[in-house]
């Protein structure tokens, strides 16, 4: 028996969808990712996110305390400045 060597000649095209859909989800949005690669290849020809109940209060909750952390982070950096100048 000889030995077959490259690619073979029976090759099996799968048909993978050209339109479809996929959905992300995390604590704040779901987002909805709508795909046509008969007109564009290269990513989403359509992205829409919708927040859930509650959300846009929490984002500005988070947003308040990371501005406020860093208030804090500059003022401990001033006194330690102070202090190491001191001794």
């Amino acid at each position: 028996m000889e030995e077959r060597r490259g690619r073979p000649k029976t090759i099996v095209h799968t048909d993978h969808p050209r339109k479809f859909t996929r959905t992300y989800e995390d604590e704040f949005t779901v987002e909805t990712w709508k795909f046509d690669l008969d007109k564009f290849d290269k990513g989403p020809i359509e992205v829409d996110i919708k927040y859930k109940a509650g959300a846009e209060k929490k984002l500005k909750q988070i947003a308040k305390e990371v501005k406020q952390q860093k208030k804090i982070e500059k003022q401990m950096k001033k006194i330690n400045e102070k202090n190491g100048k001191k001794n």
